[in-house]
């Protein structure tokens, strides 16, 4: 993927998808804490969290901008090297039912398969209405087989 991705024109808007830098991260966080279902204290999402993040996945951690350059959307991917995964995946309300969302997911699922990765998952907090209707929009299914734990180091 390179650095800047083709324009992308919705509703007589114009909006851009790019890599995310550590410059990103104050807008990035100001989406995430007013997006509702984000859980921000679940994962490192200091400033050094996202950038060690950004560092390991250059080319799955995305943001979308408008015109001016402002911080529309994020859409973060991970890695393990056999199973991608995706994280905070937001847009901002006045953005929504554009197709932003969906276009991120896409670039970075595309950005998985070039890396042989075939196998992604994404943790939706279980109260998060919006976001279980947008995944399951998108094709994705529940794991009905497997159960959630994790500890706080």
């Amino acid at each position: 993927m390179t650095d800047t991705a083709d324009s992308t024109a919705t509703d007589n808007t114009t909006w851009q998808i790019r890599r995310m830098t550590p410059e990103d991260y104050d807008d990035a966080y100001a989406l995430w804490s007013r997006t509702p279902g984000m859980h921000l204290h679940s994962l490192n999402n200091t400033y050094g969290g996202i950038v060690r993040l950004l560092d390991a996945n250059p080319n799955t951690c995305l943001v979308a901008v408008d015109a001016q350059g402002t911080l529309i959307a994020t859409a973060l991917g991970a890695t393990d090297g056999r199973k991608g995964y995706l994280y905070h995946i937001a847009v901002d309300e006045h953005w929504r039912g554009r197709s932003i969302g969906s276009t991120l997911v896409h670039r970075i699922e595309d950005a998985f398969q070039a890396v042989g990765i075939v196998k992604v998952g994404i943790l939706v907090v279980a109260d998060n209405e919006d976001g279980k209707r947008f995944w399951k929009h998108q094709g994705w299914k529940t794991r009905p087989d497997v159960v959630y734990f994790d500890h706080d180091l």
